[in-house]
């Protein structure tokens, strides 16, 4: 049977369309379960900070360790170790 060069550019033309959306049906999937998996992660990050209390995080420890050198070895020149005279 002879078909028309019409119908042959329609056929191609519908079966790119049906391509097209089923490319974009699995980009929508793939960043559905992206986007869970973030929230996943996120939902644990906040668990891990909200349980966590007995430990302080770094920056706090640091600081507080500072805090405690803080005496001699600090002036109230704006921070850092008071200069020897030499």
């Amino acid at each position: 049977m002879y078909l028309s060069e019409d119908y042959f550019v329609f056929e191609l033309h519908q079966r790119g369309e049906e391509r097209l959306l089923k490319e974009l049906e699995r980009r929508r999937v793939i960043a559905e379960r992206l986007a869970e998996r973030a929230a996943e992660r996120a939902a644990e990050a906040a668990e891990l900070q909200v349980t966590d209390v007995s430990r302080p995080p770094f920056i706090v420890r640091w600081r507080r360790r500072l805090g405690r050198l803080a005496g001699p070895t600090f002036g109230a020149h704006g921070g850092g170790p008071t200069p020897i005279a030499s």
